[in-house]
């Protein structure tokens, strides 16, 4: 593997990390449905802490997971995989509604990609060419541990359909923050949108990517609609992480 490339990666990674964190909230009043307690949201209090974080942090893996596996780069695994260790994401099935019909032609995307630690691990092998040197480094990945006391965020792998919007009901703790993150396969432009109990929107982030991300805190605990939409054609891939 290149040196320089692989520099040029490592350089890239705190760059990257600011810009995961710094990915704004966008809220908006939208057409809601009268609220009897106003919206759900408490704005004298900012959405950061451990928990947010590490959200971000695995969300910055599953991106890098995604270079990786583009581009066959060995290095790129085995750092999304660290990350995704480290943090403890604990993998949980989600619910799900959906709003829409795919159209008749709509394609189909590549196969779904296996985002475990032990699958990175796995693939970063494959692309390492025999190198012992990087096939030790994902041996020695394969040993890490969760850092810290707080549970890591949880991560729902679905895909959602083209020209469709996946639906979820997820409870969030008042005074809490609260973060919702999604990284898709990297084949359509997907949105996500927060919507309180009473159809108020919280929050939406509908930036040119498959990458997007809502943190808030609510003024009570509550139900959350969570809503993935799929602008493309094909169906994607995307793992939605929270707290």
């Amino acid at each position: 593997m290149d040196v320089r490339r692989f520099s040029t990666g490592l350089i890239a990674i705190p760059m990257a990390l600011a810009l995961v964190a710094a990915t704004p909230s966008y809220s908006a009043e939208g057409k809601a449905a009268p609220a009897k307690k106003g919206r759900n949201v408490d704005s004298a209090r900012k959405p950061s802490g451990p928990q947010v974080d590490a959200a971000a942090t695995a969300q910055l893996a599953d991106q890098l997971a995604r270079y990786g596996d583009r581009n066959k780069d060995a290095i790129a695994l085995i750092m999304a995989a660290r990350l995704q260790a480290q943090v403890g994401v604990r993998d949980e099935k989600r619910q799900k509604a959906s709003e829409g019909k795919p159209p008749a032609d709509a394609g189909k995307a590549p196969a779904a990609r296996d985002t475990s630690v032990s699958g990175l691990l796995a693939r970063a092998k494959q692309y390492a060419g025999g190198r012992k040197d990087l096939i030790a480094l994902a041996d020695e990945a394969a040993k890490d541990k969760p850092r810290g006391a707080i549970p890591g965020p949880i991560r729902h792998v679905d895909r959602v359909n083209a020209r469709t919007t996946d639906v979820y009901t997820v409870a969030f703790r008042g005074r809490e923050p609260a973060v919702v993150l999604i990284s898709g396969d990297g084949d359509t432009d997907l949105d996500l949108i927060v919507e309180d109990q009473y159809g108020n929107v919280i929050c939406r982030s509908d930036g040119p990517s498959d990458d997007e991300g809502c943190r808030w805190t609510p003024a009570f605990t509550g139900d959350f609609r969570i809503k993935v939409r799929n602008l493309g054609n094909v169906w994607n891939q995307y793992r939605m992480l929270s707290n």
